[in-house]
């Protein structure tokens, strides 16, 4: 008899069946061992820094302390022990989040530069916004903050006819949370941009109020359960977040200041399956109809605000409608072209294209894409200059820079390294570039000389230079005492091009945004902000001191020069709406160009008159022109009266967050927030089983520790526990340990004798894994993740002690209890993984551009359990070696559908080669849920495997917008697919045994409790052929698979490298 079982399904669930993505190697961010962290402590904070920040972060604590009883306060609530506050700059990213379970908020130091926001301070509204969600979230949990959720999983395997596969491969797999928290998006957010009545930091700017004003006008304000979730595309998403501030806002109104309180404690009840019952207990009105009065409050008050408006559009025609990205045209310095960014059918403001199209032929042209920022013709129109997100390999961080297309020779050229620069623009004498050069949280305008153009690009070597962190200063050398820990205290840079010149050094937080040279090039433009809305202001253009041109309470920005006139135009919210202005600099006279109901920003004006601007309309930006730029009465612009009265002040001491007296700094220490519990019910082969997950982790995500394990009533138990190190190598340092328990029941033959007994088997497999996971050599390859590692895994099982009655003498024979060893193995493995699938809506669903590939090459040492010797009463087991290497490959391209909206088709191939005979134990199998769908898992096996597979996916129904209890429904695809392929032994590749099967597919993609992603699947395979494996039969038969899990796609590479068989 062969007794044989595997760790696959232990290592299968722990990988795929994860909460909250815990071990998602395919968001990998790189750990910066390099950083110096220090602790700054308060009275109810701390704060950790690294090198470079210190500015932001004492300006972060004194924040802190100072909001602290405002917003305790209106919550009544208080948290456990310090909040830690964590302050990152190693991209050019800016954001907050707060982690409520960990008592913790990264804050990027970066201010915020965002075209559907307003500008403010940034560190007082963000700081006070991810406070706000510490508290109010923490208020609302339902299990405290050790419990985070729940888990009910459900396990399903199939009914394989092998007399030797003691559970299937899995068909129904079921990952169930149970929230420990029930928060819709809108009010999670909309409560943080609320705020408290005395600390508020946030306000209704013209921003927020153009994309509510402008959904409410077109009929598409989301609905009260699409407000609930984000998952949309980038202008959903802020609607999301938008509406919520708003609606948070007028409940305050109706209900006072407390409401968001009282909501939040209502919340907390562990029954809340949905927040509309909390309104309802709360304020007595039912969700929908508050949502409704809300909504007709809007249409009145805002039909009446545009009253005036709307006789008056003054708009021109559109040049680029597609799309929901079109930002930042600029003409050519003849006007025969312009040049802009063009999200086009992208989903995300990101995926822009930079785009020159010649205006008199309307010809296009992509020369670029993903750029950050404002863009730069230089004089005679050869060249255009941008920036975009760069990788430094040294610290792999991802920092703009800047680069130089060159439209005749279609070549692009990176001109800066490590510099952190953005907005360029180029001096009408064509010899030198302005830009912005961020760190810090700060912005200081630099130019620099690229002397002779073509030398310049051609140039091979870099010009070293060193940014002072704390000073904010380029220097050219590095003082000698601080060379030995250079990296504390500069950030090694280079360009290309003359001279590189610092033109300004604001240390008190002041921003500066698009440069543009005037006419003559003696001095620079740009807008500029310290606390709401931005001004005007120039510099001369070899420095000096700042003045302003525009300095109102009013929002003023996106400065360009008018080439006929000299003129200032600019985008003004003087009426509450952005408008593109004019100012003459000499009379100080001001006209207005543009009439709109969204918003008029980025103009930029022909030598021939003709205006071209970026028009917010119909949910997304589009570029305008305006044929004959003729100035407009003011009184036909009235949309609010006496506007800037709304526009709230700050103090200087509120704005003014230069770095003055320090507190003192102490080495950080490793610190845990705590142990977080998620107990789990699981039914598993028809038995139940209880458990738990348990996790920590470190506050700088140093370490990581996650462990699970769950038991039944048999005494079966599946355990493991996982350990990751992130700050001692750039790439992740991880000990993994699985140990699997199971007992099955057998019948007993025993040769020699004619009879059969019952016998109780136990399993116990422990496997150890150890190795490093991080990217691949990226210095050289960009997206290629690799995890490398050694594996040690025992497989050991006991015949318990049993009787065999025995027919032909009668007699019972008691058998001694056995234990054995049946396989002993070593592997070592790299697994290479490259995943460049497009960003879209339906990326999850439904990808349809990019590819996924993966390859791992693993060297196998085993010892397989072959006989029993019968010679001695110890060390009874015999095996054979089986020492091999293992190559697999599964290689998966996705197409867009042309002619049609959101299909998709994939073309998929998966292969694997074993180079020397094994036992079946170690073969590949290539049916089930992983492979071909219309056979069973083990049905097919062999050293080598081939399967290729072709699906299409279309959408049956999309922006469902609907919530049903606790699960909110987004869409539905229904799919086909077709397979062929095999596993086999032989060393002759046969087609004429290859197997085929054709199936249909349903996907329904959800949330639960308004923050889980939900992916619930359904398959139904048939194959074409009947055939034989290991003399089974196995017939044409239908094969059904159900799946409720966090993503679509399962794949076996993308855990742990362990057995893929289970048989015994």
């Amino acid at each position: 008899m062969r007794i044989l079982f595997s760790l696959f399904y232990l290592l299968f669930f722990s990988f795929f069946l994860l909460p909250f993505s815990l071990l998602a190697q395919e968001d990998f961010e790189p750990s910066h061992p390099e950083l110096v962290w220090q602790t700054i402590e308060t009275e109810h904070f701390k704060v950790h820094y690294h090198q470079g920040t210190i500015r932001t972060a004492h300006a972060v604590a004194e924040i802190a302390e100072d909001i602290y009883p405002h917003v305790t306060g209106l919550y009544q609530y208080e948290p456990e022990g310090k909040v830690e506050f964590i302050i990152k700059d190693v991209q050019d990213y800016a954001n907050g989040a707060a982690y409520f379970y960990d008592n913790k908020v990264e804050i990027w130091a970066e201010n915020l530069d965002y075209i559907l926001r307003g500008t403010h301070n940034w560190l007082r509204d963000v700081v006070t916004h991810e406070y706000t969600h510490i508290i109010s979230l923490q208020q609302a949990l339902k299990f405290g903050r050790h419990v985070p959720a729940g888990w009910f999983q459900w396990f399903g395997y199939e009914e394989d006819r092998r007399p030797d596969v003691v559970r299937g491969f899995p068909d129904v797999l079921v990952s169930y949370p149970i929230s420990g928290i029930t928060i819709p998006v809108w009010f999670a957010e909309g409560v943080c941009q609320y705020q408290t009545p005395p600390k508020q930091f946030d306000y209704r700017d013209s921003h927020r109020e153009m994309i509510l004003r402008d959904r409410v006008m077109t009929g598409k304000l989301l609905n009260f359960d699409a407000m609930s979730t984000f998952g949309k595309n980038s202008i959903g998403n802020e609607s999301a977040y938008n509406q919520g501030f708003a609606f948070v806002k007028y409940l305050s109104e109706t209900y006072g200041d407390t409401v968001v309180a009282k909501l939040a404690d209502q919340a907390d009840s562990p029954l809340t399956l949905s927040f509309k019952g909390v309104i309802k207990k709360v304020t007595g009105t039912g969700a929908e109809e508050l949502f409704r009065q809300w909504h007709e409050h809007l249409k009145q008050s805002y039909g009446e605000k545009l009253a005036t408006v709307q006789q008056h559009l003054k708009t021109g025609e559109a040049l680029v409608g597609e799309g929901i990205g079109n930002l930042h045209p600029l003409v050519s310095p003849d006007g025969k072209k312009i040049a802009y960014l063009a999200s086009g059918k992208a989903d995300y403001l990101s995926l822009n294209q930079l785009m020159v199209e010649n205006l008199e032929s309307g010809e296009k042209k992509a020369v670029a894409g993903k750029i950050t920022g404002s863009l730069a013709w230089s004089p005679e129109g050869r060249y255009l200059a941008y920036a975009k997100i760069t990788p430094v390999p040294s610290t792999l961080s991802n920092f703009n820079d800047l680069y130089i297309y060159d439209l005749e020779k279609g070549k692009e050229y990176q001109i800066t390294r490590a510099l952190r620069a953005r907005h360029p623009d180029w001096s009408h004498d064509g010899s030198r570039l302005a830009f912005i050069v961020e760190s810090d949280g700060l912005t200081h305008l630099f130019t620099l000389d690229l002397g002779s153009l073509e030398e310049t690009l051609a140039q091979k070597n870099w010009q070293e230079r060193f940014y002072e962190l704390d000073e904010h200063r380029v220097s050219e050398q590095i003082d000698p005492e601080r060379k030995k820990k250079k990296e504390l205290y500069y950030r090694e840079v280079g360009f290309k091009g003359k001279q590189l010149a610092q033109l300004t050094r604001f240390v008190d937080g002041r921003q500066i945004y698009h440069p543009r040279w005037s006419p003559d090039d003696s001095y620079i433009v740009f807008d500029t902000s310290v606390e709401f809305g931005r001004d005007i202001a120039k510099i001369p253009s070899r420095g000096g001191e700042m003045s302003f041109l525009l300095n109102s309470r009013s929002d003023e920005r996106y400065p360009a020069f008018d080439p006929r006139t000299g003129e200032l135009l600019y985008a003004g919210d003087e009426t509450g709406i952005f408008n593109v202005y004019s100012l003459n600099l000499q009379t100080g006279e001001k006209k207005a160009y543009t009439n709109v109901i969204g918003g008029a920003f980025m103009p930029t004006m022909t030598p021939a008159g003709e205006l071209f601007y970026s028009q917010y309309i119909g949910q997304g930006y589009k570029i305008y022109r305006l044929r004959e730029a003729e100035a407009l009465s003011p009184a036909q612009l009235t949309y609010i009266d006496n506007y800037e009265t709304r526009i709230p002040l700050l103090t200087p001491a509120q704005y003014n967050q230069a770095l003055g007296d320090t507190l003192p700094a102490k080495p950080y220490k490793n610190g845990f927030p705590g142990v977080f519990i998620m107990p789990r019910v699981v039914v598993d082969y028809g038995t139940l089983k209880l458990g738990t997950y348990a996790y920590s982790n470190e506050i700088l995500n140093r370490m990581l520790v996650l462990a699970g394990f769950d038991v039944n009533a048999r005494k079966d138990y599946d355990i493991f526990a996982i350990f990751e190190f992130n700050n001692i190598l750039k790439p992740t340092i991880f000990i993994e340990g699985y140990n699997q328990v199971q007992n099955i029941k057998d019948t007993a033959t025993i040769e020699g004798y004619s009879g059969q007994s019952e016998i109780d088997v136990n399993f116990n497999l422990l496997q150890a894994n150890i190795g490093l996971r991080g990217l691949f050599l990226p210095w050289k390859f960009r997206g290629l993740f690799a995890r490398m590692e050694y594996i040690f895994s025992l497989y050991r099982a006991r015949i318990a002690s049993f009787p065999l009655y025995d027919p032909a003498s009668n007699q019972t024979f008691i058998f001694s209890a056995l234990r054995y060893t049946y396989h002993h193995g070593h592997a070592l493995s790299l697994l290479l993984r490259h995943e460049n699938v497009q960003r879209d809506l339906d990326r999850d669903i439904n990808p349809r551009k990019g590819r996924y590939i993966s390859l791992r090459v693993q060297r196998e040492w085993n010892r397989f359990l072959d006989d029993f010797a019968t010679d001695r009463i110890t060390n009874v087991e015999q095996y054979t070696q089986y020492y091999f290497d293992r190559f697999s490959l599964d290689w998966e391209e996705y197409f867009r559908v042309p002619f049609t909206e959101r299909h998709g088709l994939s073309l998929r191939f998966q292969g694997g080669w074993i180079d020397a005979p094994v036992d079946s134990f170690y073969h590949f199998f290539a049916g089930g849920l992983v492979g071909l769908k219309g056979y069973t898992f083990y049905g097919l096996e062999g050293r080598k495997m081939m399967v290729g597979s072709l699906s299409y996916r279309f959408p049956l129904w999309r922006n469902i917008n609907k919530q049903i209890l606790n699960i909110y429904f987004d869409k539905v695809y229904l799919g086909g697919f077709y397979q062929y392929g095999n596993a086999w032994v032989e060393d002759k590749l046969d087609f004429n045994t290859f197997k085929s099967n054709a199936g249909v597919q349903l996907r329904l993609d959800t949330f639960s409790w308004y923050f889980f992603p939900t992916r619930i699947f359904f398959e139904a395979a048939y194959p074409f052929q009947e055939h034989f494996n290991n003399g089974i039969f196995y017939p044409r038969e239908w094969k059904f698979y159900f799946g409720m899990l966090f993503d679509f796609d399962l794949r076996l590479d993308q855990g742990s490298s362990g057995r893929s068989a289970a048989k015994w």
